[in-house]
């Protein structure tokens, strides 16, 4: 019974983001789904395959007043593309396909944004969920953890951290999607650390140019192959990567942005593009304490389930010690990049949505600190698990509270916060006590 435990976790996780999807019936909403950023991550999809139109110059794509179903920016040379990348599109594709057919086996409008298409974007997320949470436990099978303390594991990041929000509320946003990315390529580096089999480079290196056309960010994910095993920086020297490797790698992500570079072409006569314009990073004045604890959209205030995956780096000892290293220093690297960008909250979100796709790394230590707990005494393990329960229930509840407005998507602080507390209803007066960010100061690094 113990070895089908995870399997369980998995099956709750998806069912529960299955019941908060037709609780919110999101695709049903003019503005549901497709909205906000999610418009330029699969606006590709449908100005490609069903107006043929990819530089969406042909008619005025409205459907009201000011509302428009492309959301594109205007590059420095004056011409609009879309500002994300088309690594998700890529992703969603096969969802695409199969709504395509849907809407018109239903007779729903052929538009790329009817209910079908939103309601298989949704699919899609929790598809891409359970992918990366079957890989986060073949991961954590690897280090020989228990079947019990891995299906914990599976539950703790799948209900009890906004993974959860950007699985249903937030779905189909780029984060569970990367997370699940992650997890294979943790996956494909352990097994190319034990077997360095040429097969496996590959993988790796496919998953990486995906992660990489993603975000770009994400491309920090590299550290965790580069370090895996390393105990130290000297230890890097004795790493060997041949030239034939090294041509896989860049062959591999070349070919995987082959398409992105060839949109920018088409649609500005240049290879390469910086869609983001007057937005950047200010590498010597990062806000890592407030990315981290400030009421606006601090990590560890609206994920508190990571503290435990913070002290399991302390309990990774013994043939886990390999790992400390590298999940250290990744995560200061990739901690100090996210919030070294302008817009530290990141626009209109529940908590720290960058750090998501790093849960599948953070997996690993949260599972050392689980193990180390129940080998205490039982007032530990009891205290521990109301602890958990508490933050699971908070994390689901505050993902309400997003999809009402009653947590704000950009304006939280201390004060409201706590008079919002456990009241899914706005309080009387709520937009008074709200705290909007400065974005012109931010952008100046301000």
């Amino acid at each position: 019974m113990k070895h089908h435990l995870p399997k369980i976790a998995i099956l709750v996780v998806i069912v529960t983001c299955f019941i908060v999807d037709f609780d919110f019936k999101n695709w049903t909403k003019t503005e549901g789904v497709i909205a906000n950023d999610i418009r330029s991550y699969y606006g590709y999809l449908p100005a490609k395959f069903i107006y043929d139109d990819i530089k969406v110059e042909k008619d005025d794509y409205t459907y009201g007043e000011n509302q428009f179903w492309f959301w594109q920016v205007k590059t420095t040379g004056g011409q609009n593309i879309f500002k994300m990348t088309c690594g998700l599109a890529i992703l969603y594709y096969p969802f695409f396909y199969v709504a395509n057919v849907m809407a018109e086996l239903f007779d729903f409008p052929q538009s790329g944004f009817s209910e079908p298409y939103k309601f298989f974007l949704l699919l899609s997320s929790i598809f891409y969920l359970c992918i990366g949470l079957i890989f986060t436990v073949k991961n954590l099978e690897h280090f020989k953890f228990s079947q019990v303390n891995i299906a914990l594991t599976v539950l703790l990041i799948g209900l009890g951290t906004n993974l959860f929000c950007y699985s249903t509320q937030q779905a189909p946003m780029s984060h569970v999607y990367s997370f699940a990315l992650f997890s294979i390529f943790i996956y494909l580096t352990i097994c190319w650390h034990e077997k360095p089999k040429l097969l496996y480079f590959i993988g790796i290196c496919v998953v990486f140019g995906m992660i990489s056309l993603i975000r770009i960010t994400n491309s920090l994910v590299f550290l965790f192959f580069i370090l895996y095993g390393v105990k130290n920086f000297k230890e890097i020297l004795k790493k060997n990567i041949t030239y034939v490797e090294l041509f896989i790698l860049f062959s591999a992500v070349a070919l995987i942005w082959w398409p992105q570079l060839r949109y920018w072409k088409i649609t500005t006569e240049n290879y390469l593009v910086f869609a983001y314009n007057e937005e950047g990073f200010f590498f010597l004045n990062p806000h890592i304490y407030k990315g981290l604890f400030n009421f606006r959209k601090g990590w560890l205030i609206y994920t508190p389930m990571m503290f435990f995956a913070l002290f399991g780096i302390y309990h990774l000892k013994k043939e886990l010690s390999v790992l400390k290293f590298p999940i250290v220093v990744f995560l200061l690297v990739n901690v100090y990049v996210i919030f070294s960008w302008w817009s530290w909250w990141y626009g209109g979100s529940f908590g720290q949505r960058p750090m998501i796709e790093s849960y599948a790394i953070l997996a690993i230590p949260l599972a050392a600190f689980i193990q180390y707990v129940s080998g205490r005494k039982f007032v530990y393990k009891a205290a521990f698990g109301t602890i958990v329960v508490f933050f699971i229930w908070l994390n689901i509840f505050q993902t309400y509270q997003y999809q009402i407005g009653s947590l704000h998507h950009e304006a939280m602080n201390q004060t409201i916060y706590f008079k919002q507390f456990g009241k899914l209803e706005k309080i009387k007066d709520f937009e008074n006590y709200l705290s909007y960010p400065n974005i012109d100061k931010a952008m100046k690094g301000k």
